[in-house]
């Protein structure tokens, strides 16, 4: 089926994600163009289905580039941006880690985060020159005074339950996984044991920093336990991590709580304070006016993620991290007021959204630009027969296979845990909330495709 006004998004993670796409979706469908939402492993295996519209794929990665491809071969409008595209080391390093010269070639156009990421886009080697547009990321409309509305009664039930807390993000899912054998770079150190000779690869140097930060931490969040026995501390892990390993770090400590629960900006702004180390957190506590603690009691130039970093209170020492959370539970508004235009002036740099026109309203004016200019057809009958076997195969065996598999990251369980079971009602309660925010989205219909799929127009 062919249907040019189409446009689809595929969100992995529900929590991160889909509020935001949710959000872009509500406003694509407001200016004449439906669209499908929902979850990413869902979506792709219902490829040969959909209407060949115009998908935004959400990264670049080596694991991206057979989904692209097959799509682009099945006649959808590719294009994409990067989820994680904000905050990176390195600009060698991100290409080294987050783009793949064959995801790349794929696209006919890329949405950048702001300036920073498209640069480092353009400058990797197989970038194909496709229009680069910088229109930030709905995640960051969310954050805006004129949405923040929509996590009030959230945050206003985690200060009741847990009164005036510390909240400490974790993000080291490559080395603490959900599943063991997906912890990358701890798999890469322990193969690195039984080999002769120093190290060249920059992901080594990069799992045996991210490894000391993590050791670091195992300590880190039961001494702010034990200092502060009359405060909660939440853990916050990544949505790929284990669990278990921050509940056994902090058993003896029944102040701590470990938890992922919902979308992390009401913890956000109902936390004292935030502490964390290079996370995008700490840049989305910067946009809601919230103090963020860096904790970087090892530091690495090459590894370390300098904008959530530069965005917060920088602590090299426990001692200090103390000190500053201490201060932040009398009062976290009056903490580091200084360099403020500086990192506002860098945020600009990073956020193409940061203030003026939204992520949404950028990316609608992009989309129907592309539509103006592009004229949609079908592919060669030989380009679409390999795209209908890539995706059968995925369907049909390849992704059977690795539901059932104890420990995959397409295990059923492992895809739940990432995308919870959610219901149209659920949608449509969602975007009645977001429309009352605004005064708008009043007339917009939600249909249900399949499971955590949806369609809004």
């Amino acid at each position: 089926m062919m249907n040019d006004d189409i446009v689809i998004l595929p969100c992995e993670t529900r929590a991160r994600e889909f509020d935001a796409k949710l959000l872009l979706a509500c406003h694509l469908a407001e200016s004449g163009l439906p669209t499908i939402v929902g979850a990413k492993k869902v979506i792709d295996k219902m490829a040969t289905s959909l209407p060949r519209g115009l998908y935004i794929g959400k990264s670049m990665t080596v694991r991206s580039a057979t989904v692209l491809r097959m799509l682009r071969r099945l006649g959808f409008t590719v294009t994409a941006w990067d989820e994680e595209g904000l905050v990176w080391a390195t600009p060698e390093l991100y290409r080294l880690t987050k783009l793949d010269a064959h995801a790349l070639r794929e696209p006919s156009c890329i949405f950048a985060w702001g300036e920073a990421n498209a640069a480092a886009i353009r400058d990797h080697p197989s970038f194909t020159n496709a229009p680069l547009h910088l229109t930030g990321n709905p995640r960051t409309d969310l954050l805006r005074p004129a949405l923040r509305g929509l996590f009030n009664q959230q945050t206003d039930e985690l200060r009741a339950r847990y009164g005036k807390f510390v909240l400490i993000n974790t993000n080291f899912s490559r080395i603490n996984h959900y599943y063991p054998g997906e912890s990358h770079l701890l798999n890469l150190l322990e193969a690195q044991k039984h080999k002769q000779g120093q190290p060249s690869d920059p992901k080594l140097g990069m799992a045996i920093h991210k490894k000391t930060i993590f050791e670091h931490f195992l300590k880190m969040v039961a001494a702010v336990g034990e200092a502060f026995p009359e405060i909660t501390v939440v853990i916050r892990p990544h949505p790929s991590e284990n669990h278990a390993t921050w509940i056994e770090a902090t058993r003896h400590c029944s102040n701590v709580r470990v938890l992922y629960e919902g979308n992390v900006v009401p913890w956000l702004m109902a936390a004292a304070v935030t502490v964390h180390n290079s996370c995008t957190t700490a840049v989305e506590s910067f946009l809601l006016d919230r103090t963020a603690l860096a904790y970087c009691p090892v530091t690495a130039e090459a590894y370390d993620h300098p904008l959530p970093n530069n965005l917060s209170i920088q602590c090299q020492n426990l001692s200090t991290l103390l000190d500053w959370i201490k201060q932040a539970l009398v009062d976290s508004t009056a903490l580091d007021a200084q360099h403020i235009q500086q990192r506002k002036d860098l945020a600009r740099h990073h956020l193409a959204s940061y203030d003026g026109t939204t992520s949404c309203e950028r990316l609608v004016s992009v989309i129907h630009q592309l539509k103006k200019q592009s004229v949609q057809s079908r592919p060669p009958l030989l380009t679409r027969a390999v795209g209908l076997s890539t995706a059968y195969w995925r369907k049909a065996i390849k992704k059977r296979i690795e539901a059932q598999l104890p420990g995959h990251r397409n295990n059923t369980n492992y895809l739940r845990h990432m995308f919870p079971l959610t219901s149209s009602a659920d949608v449509e309660y969602q975007i009645q909330r977001m429309g009352s925010q605004l005064g708008r989205f009043q007339k917009l219909r939600i249909k249900e495709l399949t499971e955590n799929v949806f369609m809004i127009q």
